[in-house]
């Protein structure tokens, strides 16, 4: 019977559509546009504009907004729709979380 072989020929030919259907798989919030920055895209490790590392945009009830503490030496800032984790230091995005 020809299934046997047909088996092997079907999974090669599947090999290089992986890749493609890896990066569609819909994960957490990787990017947001910050409308200070003429819409380009922030994704984490990008460096946001400096006015979020500054204490007054600090979101102060991250906690009743259902987000995670902040890490050392960050805070969470909005972004439009988002809400993002920035570090004070050097303003690098440490996280992106949709806004309910």
């Amino acid at each position: 019977m020809k299934v046997p072989r047909l088996l092997p020929s079907l999974l090669l030919a599947t090999l290089p559509c992986l890749p493609m259907m890896a990066s569609a798989a819909p994960s957490a919030q990787e990017s947001v546009t910050a409308p200070e920055t003429h819409n380009r895209e922030l994704k984490v490790g990008d460096k946001a504009p400096d006015q979020y590392k500054r204490e007054e945009a600090a979101v102060a009830d991250w906690k009743a907004k259902g987000l995670p503490a902040p890490e050392k030496e960050s805070h969470w800032v909005r972004m439009g729709d988002h809400y993002v984790l920035v570090q004070i230091t050097n303003g690098v995005v440490l996280a992106i979380h949709p806004a309910s």
